[in-house]
């Protein structure tokens, strides 16, 4: 999706899943099948320290489409990766959906301010994820991408 020949996601996309709890963890990597293709890569990070690693590697070449952050991990640690990810180059246009089954009005205002795209309840459902990835101009409402943009 990088690239300048991947201008659309009909062949998948590469995401970056930060998220703690296993069961959540499965329920995203099949939503985000349904949604962007199951050609679509998805790497796992199970805690910040795994996540902040990998996103420090990404160059403008591999960095991932889209990336799903679980707001709360153990010790502040969702608020931690969404930094980690604004503070490097090559991760700054990525779209960020913080995924939590928090509600409290200052980690959404925080998670924005940090530069997410969308904050979306858990557990991730396929028609949240497909809405806020149109409203983002990602995919098309109908779920395909859109012909001259892509993530």
């Amino acid at each position: 999706m990088n690239g300048d020949d991947r201008n659309s996601l009909e062949f998948g996309a590469r995401v970056l899943l930060v998220e703690d709890n296993p069961e959540h963890g499965f329920i995203a990597v099949t939503v985000v099948r349904q949604v962007l293709g199951e050609a679509s890569e998805v790497i796992v990070a199970e805690t910040a320290d795994e996540a902040i690693g990998l996103i420090g590697q990404f160059t403008d070449q591999d960095r991932p489409d889209l990336m799903l952050v679980d707001l709360r991990l153990p010790e502040g640690g969702g608020f931690a990766v969404l930094s980690a990810i604004r503070a490097h180059d090559p991760c700054l246009s990525v779209p960020i959906f913080v995924i939590t089954s928090s509600m409290y009005d200052l980690d959404i205002a925080q998670s924005y301010e940090l530069g997410a795209s969308a904050v979306l309840c858990k557990p991730l459902s396929r028609a949240i994820l497909k809405e806020e990835l149109a409203r983002i101009g990602v995919i098309r409402n109908n779920g395909n991408p859109p012909t001259s943009a892509a993530l």
